[in-house]
Parts: structure tokens; sequence; C-alpha cells
């Protein structure tokens, strides 16, 4: 899938639906929102969620949610504090950056992401993974896997 840049189109119902996405996610972030609230918030702006109640999500973690893009989070997932989840990444090319490459995010059942990590473009987080602290993830993790360093790499696996 891949998206345009729109940045100078007119004023639409479309502009007016993206810049209420934009209020929440941002509200989101904040420490005035109970993390009980935050996946409810979340939810209206394409997170979607298998149990929110038994999701954390910390303060400043960015969902950067693009047209036709989802994020999914399973149950008993830990997000903390100032993670980003990004669905796209830039295609570079001779003109410079013209479009981006987008798609969905999944974060399987009883994952923990560290705080300051960074996941960009579609991947999987498989089920009971770990994510270490500022770790950048560009590719699938393996379910129980426990992923840290720029760029993420597999350091082991949670026994069982």
């Amino acid at each position: 899938m891949k998206h345009t840049a729109t940045w100078n189109k007119t004023f639409s119902f479309a502009f007016i639906k993206k810049a209420i996405h934009f209020f929440l996610l941002h509200l989101s972030k904040t420490f005035i929102i109970p993390p009980s609230l935050r996946p409810r918030l979340l939810s209206l702006c394409g997170v979607r969620f298998s149990n929110a109640e038994s999701v954390f999500i910390g303060t400043d973690v960015l969902f950067d949610n693009l047209k036709d893009t989802k994020t999914f989070i399973g149950k008993n997932v830990t997000i903390t504090t100032g993670v980003k989840i990004l669905n796209h990444f830039p295609i570079i090319s001779k003109g410079g950056i013209t479009e981006f490459s987008m798609g969905n995010v999944t974060i399987e059942d009883d994952v923990f992401i560290g705080m300051n990590s960074l996941i960009i473009k579609p991947i999987t987080i498989g089920k009971g993974a770990i994510i270490g602290a500022g770790a950048v993830v560009t590719r699938d993790v393996p379910a129980g896997a426990i992923v840290t360093g720029n760029p993420a790499e597999v350091t082991g696996y949670i026994e069982k």
C-alpha cells in the first residue's frame, strides 16, 4: 500500500476527520488522560484492542496511523512511556521522499514494549515478546523473543 502526501488539499470533511484524529491521538499522549482511558480514546483513532481493559499505555506514546492503516493490540500488553509506533516508512527516490509504504502493525498478547522504543514499518510482534528500552524495531518479532538495539535484533528467548 502506498500513500502520497496530501498536505495542500482544500478544506473538506476528510480534513476535519483527520484533524479530530490528530487531536485525539495527541491528547492521549498527555499525563492528564488516565491510563485506563487511553485505550478508549485511541480506539476512536484506528487503534484496535482485543481487550482494552488489560492494556497499559504510558504517557507520550505516539500512534502514527496514516489513512487506511490500523494498529492491532492484543491482551495484557504493556507499552511504556515514550514509545512511537509508525505504520509507515518513507520511500526515498531521486526526487526525495514523495510517498510512503504503509501497512498495519500487530502487537499480539502478553507483549512488553520498553521505554522510548520505536516501531517502524508494518510488522507483527509475536505473543509474549519483550522489546528492550530504546529498541528500533523494523522487522517482525517472533513469539517469546527478547529484542534490543538499533536496529533491534533477537538477543534471547523467554524460558517457559
